[in-house]
């Protein structure tokens, strides 16, 4: 009886302590299936996500065969096709046979059919885009989706005049992997040749140097030049990436005006033609009756003249005058002068008659030069026919004691003669040449006259040197007016001359200086005319013809 009552008591108890525990107390295997029957209803209800988030507790609770299929009938379902088919390959290892295994199969066979998306995005769009691996090349073109199965691959992409960019990926059982390429342009190359080339050259507002080559990025390019005696000039230039352009920035030619040499002429000839007024009335150096006048005298009848020629001339010199026209009409002016105090002189031994030739001298040319303007070629050939009528003047001036010539009045008849050779010499080398061709500038045909005077200086000077040889040691040196200097003066011109032209022939080989209009000269030249006769035939004749253009 007693030992009934024993097993009665354990039983009374162990039903009290199980009574006493909470409700909710559970074993995890029972937890696991409640998530499970949860996880069946939601995903019979459509409610995958929150199905598989079920099925998930349940396995982590109590890892079951049936709890992995559903996560994996589940991932298969929301389209997490990796995770899925790491489930069901799960599952088989688990299972070979049955129902499970069976759907596992198919499962994973369907999921490894199923292709995966590179999606490809460039800057810029439109490239070209070749895809290398599994043993297959895929091309096309982007911004596009390539599918493709899954594997490891080798993309290209590439863009004229951009640089190709290569990258290795990886991309998983249809899975879709987007990718970016950002293309890196080509450098452009830009040449920029001014002209003048001394012109001052900016490219996007920073200065630069003529001529101009850089490798520069694409893109627009504003390009602003200037330079004295040309107009500004603006241009944009877009470049795309490997362009190479070359630009010939020309400027647009402005000839200056030559307003301030006229009036800086008139000043001079006003000073010129006041003060020798006054020689002219007070002595004269030819007759033996004269009243010397002062250096003050002089000096304040040359600055009268001078404000006066400054007024004058500022009234009516023009605003705006080419300054080869300018020059055109200074020549005029002062070779009229000298020609007609040459002629006053020579034809009489009164100096008021050489201040009265160089006065009307002066009026023909300011008229000759005004009229004939238009006919005025370019600056550099108005040079040569200034030069030519000095070089002239001065060796007419030199012939007369080199010849031993010195009848009364010589020298002005010598300076006068040969004024107008070295004019006429001036006039032939200005118009005939081909006016297409800008010929030397004014800068050469100085250069020329400075080696010219250098050379009569040297003649001179060697000659003088061989004269004062073997002379008495208490005379000095000096230049003496003789024949011998005269011809060496000469002589040394000549030489001067001859190596300056010589010695300066490449000075206007970068020369771009726009010569004037052409004109059609008026020079007669001799030619050979073709002249219909009478019975039809063609007949050879000489003749003059007009040639040139100006």
């Amino acid at each position: 009886m007693r030992s009934a009552v024993v097993p009665a008591a354990v039983a009374f108890w162990l039903a009290i302590a199980v009574a006493a525990l909470p409700a909710n107390a559970q074993s995890p295997a029972g937890k696991a299936r409640d998530f499970y029957k949860s996880g069946s209803s939601l995903f019979e209800s459509g409610n995958k996500d929150q199905a598989l988030i079920e099925f998930q507790l349940a396995q982590e609770l109590d890892p079951q065969l049936d709890y992995i299929f559903a996560m994996a009938q589940c991932e298969y379902g929301l389209g997490k096709l990796e995770s899925a088919l790491v489930h069901y390959q799960q599952v088989l290892a688990l299972e070979k046979t049955g129902t499970l295994a069976d759907t596992a199969r198919l499962r994973i066979e369907a999921i490894e059919r199923r292709p995966s998306t590179l999606v490809i995005n460039s800057a810029p769009a439109d490239v070209q885009v070749q895809i290398i691996g599994g043993g297959r090349t895929l091309s096309g073109q982007a911004p596009n989706n390539f599918e493709v199965p899954s594997g490891r691959y080798k993309i290209t992409v590439s863009k004229d005049r951009y640089v190709t960019r290569t990258q290795d990926v990886s991309i998983g059982i249809a899975q879709t992997k987007p990718l970016f390429f950002q293309l890196a342009p080509i450098p452009a190359t830009l040449e920029i040749v001014t002209h003048p080339a001394n012109a001052t050259l900016y490219v996007r507002g920073n200065r630069a140097q003529s001529p101009y080559k850089q490798d520069v990025e694409a893109g627009t390019y504003e390009i602003y030049a200037e330079a004295n005696d040309y107009g500004v000039r603006r241009e944009t230039v877009v470049l795309n990436p490997g362009d190479k352009r070359t630009v010939d920035f020309a400027l647009p030619y402005v000839q200056r005006s030559g307003r301030p040499e006229l009036i800086g002429f008139w000043v001079g000839m006003g000073a010129v033609g006041t003060g020798g007024a006054v020689l002219a009335r007070l002595q004269n150096p030819m007759t033996k009756a004269s009243t010397p006048a002062s250096l003050t005298l002089v000096g304040a009848a040359a600055a009268v003249g001078g404000i006066g020629g400054a007024l004058v001339s500022r009234a009516f010199v023009p605003d705006y005058l080419r300054d080869n026209l300018a020059l055109f009409r200074i020549g005029a002016m002062w070779i009229g002068a000298t020609e007609g105090a040459a002629m006053g002189l020579a034809l009489s031994h009164d100096l008021s008659w050489g201040w009265l030739g160089g006065a009307a001298g002066l009026g023909l040319g300011t008229v000759a030069g005004t009229v004939f303007d238009d006919r005025a070629p370019n600056y550099g050939r108005v040079a040569i026919i200034q030069s030519g009528a000095v070089m002239g003047a001065l060796v007419g001036a030199l012939a007369i004691p080199a010849l031993k010539f010195d009848p009364e009045n010589s020298t002005p008849r010598g300076v006068l003669v040969g004024l107008n050779i070295g004019l006429a010499a001036g006039l032939a080398l200005a118009y005939l040449p081909d006016q297409r061709v800008y010929g030397p500038t004014w800068k050469r045909v100085i250069l020329v006259d400075l080696a010219a005077a250098a050379g009569a200086f040297a003649g001179a000077l060697t000659g003088t040197v061989d004269n004062c040889i073997g002379q008495a040691a208490n005379e000095q040196c000096s230049f003496q007016s003789n024949s011998r200097t005269a011809k060496m003066a000469l002589v040394g011109g000549a030489v001067g001359l001859v190596a300056g032209w010589l010695l300066t022939s490449g000075f206007d080989k970068n020369n771009t200086e726009p010569g004037e209009a052409p004109r059609h000269a008026l020079l007669p030249t001799p030619s050979a005319i073709a002249v219909s006769k009478v019975d039809g035939s063609a007949e050879i004749i000489p003749g003059l013809a007009a040639q040139g253009r100006f």
